[in-house]
């Protein structure tokens, strides 16, 4: 069995990787701008924003353009003054969140709105609809699920108010206000004399087999509760969005007391 959690080390030495290479984006060796090229790339593998339908270059394409451009600022013009136009990203939110700038720009630009089908109406509102949630990286992936941050804290309160102590004492020890204590989840079921706590953990789903596919999770509380109160599928498509709900979870479930 293993925790149903993002590897932390992995993704905070990423992270860090990112954000040192981004602050020196402008002088940076040939295998750092490989390195910086995959990351970003990895980033932004499973974001899908709404903007690329009205754009006729595919993803992979504008992907490319958006960090010969924008990241590591190749084009013409660009100097070292205006390489701290964005922050050094803290998250692959923020890589979203930036490359999702940059795709509205595309669409608010001249040379892009000829290459518009003039068949798609209101392309021009659709922008500006979008336009106020790009600078909060959170927004920005819930609202293409028809959910804001407060909804779904919302909604994450309520799903923890429905187990029982002894689940929500798992949740906390995994996802929650304790998961960083001492001997992880089987320390926290030790100290609570939580019953059977591996059966609960992998019904709630905090916990699966190597083995387990996207099926395995759907079948648990919380891939129930992703999938019909929030409304978003299980599956690898939608990994950005389920792991941020899983965080907003987490915040409740710290917020918690048992």
């Amino acid at each position: 069995m293993e925790t149903l959690t993002i590897d932390a080390a992995a993704q905070a030495g990423a992270t860090s990787t990112l954000t040192d290479l981004w602050r020196r984006r402008t002088h940076l060796s040939h295998d750092e701008m490989i390195s910086i090229y995959n990351l970003v790339k990895g980033a932004l593998r499973t974001y899908h924003p709404p903007e690329l339908q009205s754009l006729r270059e595919d993803k992979e394409e504008l992907v490319a353009q958006f960090i010969y451009s924008k990241v590591l600022r190749l084009e013409p013009g660009h100097t070292e003054s205006h390489a701290s136009e964005q922050s050094a990203p803290s998250s692959g939110y923020a890589v979203c969140t930036y490359f999702r700038r940059f795709l509205i720009d595309c669409l608010r630009s001249a040379s892009f709105q000829r290459d518009v089908s003039m068949e798609i109406e209101g392309i021009g509102q659709q922008v500006d609809e979008h336009a106020h949630a790009v600078d909060d990286p959170i927004e920005s992936v819930l609202m293409q699920y028809g959910l804001d941050e407060a909804r779904v804290r919302h909604r994450a309160r309520a799903f923890i108010a429905s187990l029982d102590k002894y689940e929500q004492l798992v949740l906390a020890g995994t996802l929650g206000w304790c998961s960083g204590g001492k001997g992880g989840l089987f320390g926290i079921a030790s100290r609570h004399h939580i019953p059977s706590y591996h059966y609960r953990a992998v019904k709630l789903g905090v916990t699966l087999k190597k083995s387990a596919q996207s099926e395995d999770f759907a079948m648990t509380k919380i891939g129930r509760w992703i999938a019909d109160t929030l409304g978003i599928e299980i599956s690898a498509d939608n990994q950005v969005a389920i792991l941020l709900v899983l965080n907003l979870l987490a915040l409740e479930s710290s917020q918690t007391t048992v």
